[in-house]
């Protein structure tokens, strides 16, 4: 059996071990690398996301109905906290978009707060899902840079979905789950686009002496402030002029002239 096959077997096993024995609400990416003895980055290399391992439980028939009623409670609240914010809504009107009873939330969260912890760990996981998936391109290391920022506008530009990002950020002051949370995909980020930018120097595409690390990090902090403005301005050209000039700021500064 290769490695591979051999850990994506382990991880489904500790998963259904973990829903039957704690609660599906103890499936974490964190408790399934301690429970299968393995680091959270070879559970991202098998699962790029935690919502790809439910998927995958739910095509081997497992616990349909428990797994279906709390993604459906997930998703709903996650539009809702995003378009209406955290503070202006409660589970009454959760539970209805949901089209299940109030106390059937209770079921499989404790609180509101605790429903807006993995609603933001959802967005989180999507993100490293779709964006973080672009950032491997390592052949083409300044059109999967291109790819990413574009396609980031383009997700903050529209209406909805709208991003958790300030609820997140309003929350992990006195939230420790919502913290870690933010944190984890900060250094997932910052992780790819050294590498994107190591793999650019290497092909002489990017200048030598560039400090990934502190260009990486202004890349996120510049995407992050334009979720921020694109709240306070919803008619800013995000996905067009924002966008371009972005992108001729960076490879101004990072390209081999």
């Amino acid at each position: 059996m290769d490695k591979r096959r051999f850990y994506k077997e382990k991880i489904l096993e500790c998963a259904t071990d973990i829903i039957e024995t704690e609660g599906i609400d103890q499936l974490t990416v964190l408790n399934l690398a301690k429970k299968c003895s393995i680091s959270k980055r070879t559970f991202y290399e098998i699962f790029s996301s935690k919502e790809i391992l439910i998927n995958e439980l739910k095509q081997i028939g497992y616990n349909l109905q428990i797994i279906d009623e709390r993604e459906a409670i997930i998703e709903k609240a996650r539009e809702r906290f995003a378009e209406k914010s955290y503070n202006r809504i409660d589970m009454e009107e959760i539970a209805k978009a949901a089209g299940l009873q109030r106390g059937t939330l209770y079921k499989y969260f404790k609180s509101k707060e605790e429903l807006l912890e993995y609603c933001i760990e959802r967005e989180t996981e999507m993100i490293k899902r779709e964006a973080g998936e672009i950032l491997l391109n390592v052949e083409n290391p300044a059109e999967a840079l291109e790819n990413y920022i574009t396609g980031y506008c383009n997700y903050i530009g529209e209406p909805y979905p709208n991003t958790l990002f300030l609820e997140a950020y309003n929350q992990i002051a006195h939230n420790k789950k919502i913290d870690q949370c933010t944190k984890d995909i900060h250094h997932f980020f910052v992780n790819r686009i050294m590498d994107l930018l190591e793999a650019g120097i290497n092909k002489g595409v990017f200048r030598p002496d560039l400090d990934m690390e502190g260009i990486a990090v202004s890349i996120l902090a510049t995407l992050n402030g334009l979720d921020f403005f694109s709240k306070i301005d919803p008619l800013l050209d995000i996905k067009v002029h924002i966008k371009n000039n972005v992108l001729n700021l960076l490879f101004n500064t990072i390209l081999v002239k």
